[in-house]
């Protein structure tokens, strides 16, 4: 066992014996009951996505991130909702212009969402075929909260949970009714109609979007159109059972103009996506069952002959049951059916489907610490079975401050392209997989300001790479390619100065050895906000640094400093207009971008550009 992995070990037991010494056991069962409820069903922030429960984010072992509809609507020119994830901690967004792709990378693990999973309200967006997420297809029309994980967690989501979750949640009306449309115009004639409607009726809730974005784009050859709806609608049986179904579709076409040393003429790709899923949720807070069904399928043709259909069905169970004092056991599964067909080179059909079980224990013990641990067996009707532990702690030193640890393991399926549609295809293919280590600490340090801040270490192996093959033909093959080793430190600092005025900075450090190609070694990100009716103005700034368009640190990219600024004003209590200007002081600066063949290299971004819109509510 390595040193690092030694201290990490020995430092996870010493936080545990100390806080038995400093924690006496409680015997008054009305306090234990007051502690589980302030634990499990707190009136604080929380989130469900790192444990499918209820918990505050000071009680996950996980490095976690919340975007909720505050800092929704205090970002700048964001074309869809996973550009909303660009100033968090640990992410970078690889994108090759201000619509179309948005590639989220969490700790230098991405890969075109094909190493991350990302959900809607639960419900896993993938394609069929490549296992990537077709992030365009997700307008802001309907977000409310996204929650992320950032780090492995295969326990609970399984296959492309390597690098993290992504969890997109949407808007359920609380108003009888609730409307608004919203439309914008800007730089490149780039124009944005959105309209929402919905009702809440004590039982019966629904919620309809359509969303219309369109743009000339900053570059020749990058055209964007896109337009969705969703539809969401629940009914509450009784007090413990309601059940929820919501559907979706996306189609856009997005040319793209390609990298600087390749650049493309009428390129463009076509997708239409849908999804749909039926949710049925019954119990109480201490004993729960939750079952969803879901189907996402897609049909895609580009400009350079491909042609395709995908799916995705698949269905998710888990129940939890907190009647143990102190403790939260959750049991459940899933299961998937993969496939799609090409109707053009290379001509054909394949499928797969996976099944698993996984079972997640969370307890509190003396009030102080919170212990976690979790197992998933999965199994691909492909490969086989691959085994998923976790375990974590929460050391609750005091109110302010507390101190948390993780290890964990990620693993990837090989997908049906990388399995078999290419000549490069390969059968043999074994699981990516990725150990993560991590140890973190938060402190309020006044009513005001609170620092959060964690160490990751992760070891990677079997990743799937494009590699000359030694008995050709084919020339290139997709190998299971040798360990890596990735290290960071994310840190982050909130502050609110004044009744009006809220500060947050984070920063990202990342080492990732020789694998430095599109992976920022830092990133800064500094967010400031000032709301004062009817007035709201925001500054969401962003640095850049250790940057490189190739591996071993090589082809270095110029670093960068970007600030964006949104301007509202609420004309009256129904009315609001707003202005959106992107890159303040128009800084030329590229992003790379790894795609498929010839379209893989460096991006030019826009210059200074701005949108002026307005809402109304009637």
């Amino acid at each position: 066992m390595r040193t690092w992995k030694k201290a990490f070990i020995q430092l996870i037991l010493l936080l545990f014996i100390c806080g038995s010494v400093m924690a006496a056991p409680n015997e008054n069962s009305e306090k234990k009951k007051d502690d589980k409820e302030t634990t499990f069903h707190p009136h604080e922030k929380v989130l469900v996505t790192a444990t499918l429960t209820r918990h505050m984010i000071k009680d996950c072992s996980s490095s976690v991130s919340v975007i909720d509809i505050n800092d929704i609507l205090a970002l700048p020119g964001v074309s869809n909702a996973l550009n909303l994830l660009n100033n968090q901690p640990g992410i970078f967004i690889r994108q090759t212009s201000a619509f179309g792709r948005a590639d989220v990378d969490i700790r230098g693990i991405g890969q075109r969402g094909r190493r991350i999973a990302v959900l809607v309200d639960g419900r896993p967006e993938k394609m069929g075929l490549f296992g990537c997420t077709v992030t365009h297809a997700f307008p802001l029309d309907n977000v409310e909260r996204i929650e992320i994980v950032r780090g492995p967690s295969s326990v609970l989501y399984g296959s492309e949970a390597l690098g993290g979750v992504v969890n997109i949640l949407t808007h359920m009306p609380k108003e009888k009714f609730e409307t608004d449309f919203e439309a914008t115009y800007g730089s490149f004639n780039t124009q944005q109609y959105n309209l929402k409607h919905g009702g809440n009726f004590n039982r019966l809730s629904y919620f309809l979007t359509v969303d219309r974005r369109s743009s000339n784009g900053h570059r020749e050859n990058s055209e964007y159109q896109g337009n969705a709806v969703t539809g969401k609608i629940q009914y509450k049986w009784a007090d413990d059972l309601r059940s929820s179904f919501q559907v979706k579709y996306f189609e856009g076409r997005k040319y793209e103009a390609g990298p600087l040393d390749h650049p493309l003429s009428d390129f463009w790709n076509d997708y239409k996506r849908g999804a749909a899923d039926f949710s049925i949720r019954k119990g109480n807070p201490d004993n729960e069952i939750v079952f969803k069904l879901y189907t996402n399928f897609g049909h895609h043709i580009f400009s350079d002959g491909w042609h395709s259909r995908d799916y995705v069905n698949g269905g998710i169970l888990h129940y939890t049951n907190k009647h143990i004092t102190n403790n939260e056991l959750t049991i459940g599964g899933d299961f998937r059916f993969l496939g799609g067909k090409s109707y053009n080179f290379p001509k054909g059909e394949w499928q797969k489907n996976e099944q698993a079980v996984f079972i997640h224990d969370q307890y509190v013990l003396w009030n102080k610490w919170i212990l976690s641990t979790g197992f998933r067996l999965h199994r691909d009707s492909l490969y086989g079975l691959q085994v998923s532990p976790q375990w974590g702690v929460v050391f609750q030193i005091n109110d302010s401050t507390s101190v948390r640890g993780n290890i964990n393991k990620g693993f990837r399926s090989p997908q049906l392209n990388e399995l078999y549609m290419y000549p490069a295809a390969n059968p043999d293919l074994k699981p990516e997989i990725v150990w993560n280590y991590e140890l973190g600490f938060k402190k309020s340090i006044t009513s005001w300001l609170v620092f959060d801040g964690c160490y990751f270490h992760m070891n990677g192996t079997n990743f799937i790479e494009t590699q000359l093959n030694d008995s050709p033909p084919p020339f290139y093959q997709f190998r299971n390619t040798g360990e890596f080793a990735f290290n960071g430190i994310e840190a982050s600092l909130r502050a609110s100065l004044y009744k009006n005025l809220s500060f947050h900075l984070f920063y990202t450090y990342l080492d990732t050895g020789e694998k430095t190609k599109g992976r920022p070694g830092q990133k800064a990100d500094l967010s400031l906000r000032w709301d004062s009716y009817p007035y709201f103005i925001s500054l969401q700034g962003q640095y850049v640094t250790d940057y490189f368009a190739g591996d071993f640190s090589t082809r270095p990219l110029p670093s960068y400093f970007l600030l964006n600024s949104r301007i509202s004003f609420n004309v009256s209590k129904k009315t609001k207009i707003f202005l959106d200007i992107n890159n303040l002081f128009n800084k030329d600066y590229n992003i790379y971008v790894e795609l498929p063949g010839i379209a893989s290299g460096i991006y030019p971004m826009p210059g200074r550009n701005l949108n002026i819109g307005f809402k109304i509510t009637p």
